[in-house]
């Protein structure tokens, strides 16, 4: 993804004061800053804790932000709306924001990156005298140490879509988002890591339903590894450019489990995930379906690659007669 940073502009939210400090320009960017918001940017764009979501008809935000043409002036207001959250819910936690007018792959945007403060310490030296002495003095006000926003907001200003990644707080005496409900006014949607688990458990589901017996699975490989095994590889395996289409995954499953497949669709519809869907997957959690890990009584776990599941040259599951599965692991070198 080409990212082509426009201006940068950043506010101080910390709910300990009386009022946010909130800049009247942008900031001087230097090659580091680049590449550290293009990576947080980059990195809002592929987690699988986002969502794709759309203004609300009575959405204030949209119509702010489609009327004001003074990018510093926006942000501003922005800053001042989420830090009035933060004075009313005590939940929130403080931080810097950073508000970003940017484009990618030539797509105009406009980011709202915040990056919550973390504790922590650092050093300080102090001369006495003729001598000097170091410490350790605790600063409440750290900013991440990684290229990761932990709550985000990326505004497409050519189709009017929201990517949005925002978490729960306790908002009146119970948890809810305060970004997309009394920010932002965007539709509530799935996230991409939930609409993936979806996908994965109505088609281990529905295998499991029309193929009750492992006999019954002896000519749709991968199987030996046991369902979950088979029909997540299948899965993982429609990942391109860690995005997985769930029309891909519906063919699969027609082709490979077609006593599955009317299951799986009518299970799928149910869980809010449409055909025409394509789920942003990081490169994280494809690298989870890459693997299954076997736990027995005792405690002992053994996780093995997918693909080696299928593999009778690398191990072996023998059924046993009371339902039990036990594992014979080949080629073990010492």
């Amino acid at each position: 993804m080409e990212i082509k940073l426009n201006q940068i502009v950043l506010h101080l939210l910390d709910s300990g004061a009386s009022e946010p400090v909130l800049s009247d320009r942008a900031m001087d960017m230097d090659a580091d800053l680049h590449e550290y918001f293009s990576a947080v940017i980059e990195r809002a764009f592929a987690s699988d804790d986002g969502k794709n979501c759309r203004f609300l008809p009575d959405s204030a935000f949209a119509q702010e932000m489609t009327q004001n043409g003074d990018f510093v002036d926006l942000s501003r207001r922005i800053g001042g709306v989420i830090f009035e959250q933060l004075l009313q819910y005590p939940a929130i936690p403080a931080g810097d924001l950073a508000v970003v007018d940017f484009a990618a792959d030539g797509v105009p945007y406009y980011g709202v990156l915040k990056l919550n403060y973390r504790p922590g310490y650092t050093h300080a030296t102090q001369r006495l005298g003729n001598g000097q002495f170091s410490s350790m003095v605790p600063q409440r006000t750290l900013l991440p140490g990684t290229p990761k926003a932990d709550e985000a907001a990326l505004f497409d200003r050519a189709n009017g879509t929201v990517r949005l990644i925002e978490k729960k707080y306790t908002l009146d005496d119970k948890k809810d988002f305060y970004l997309s409900t009394r920010v932002f006014g965007c539709t509530e949607a799935v996230t991409e890591k939930a609409k993936l688990k979806a996908v994965c458990e109505s088609a281990v589901a529905a295998v499991k339903e029309a193929y009750p017996e492992p006999e019954e699975l002896d000519d749709v490989p991968p199987f030996d590894g046991g369902t979950e095994t088979a029909v997540e590889l299948m899965v993982r395996n429609q990942a391109v450019d860690n995005q997985i289409a769930v029309e891909d995954v519906c063919t699969r499953i027609r082709e490979n489990y077609p006593l599955a497949a009317p299951k799986f669709e009518a299970a799928l519809a149910e869980t809010g995930v449409e055909e025409t869907d394509r789920l942003t997957v990081s490169p994280a959690r494809i690298k989870k379906l890459e693997s299954r890990s076997f736990k027995t009584e005792s405690g002992i776990e053994i996780k093995i690659p997918a693909e080696l599941c299928s593999s009778d040259e690398a191990v072996e599951f023998i059924h046993s007669a009371t339902g039990g599965l036990s594992l014979l692991i080949k080629d073990v070198l010492i």
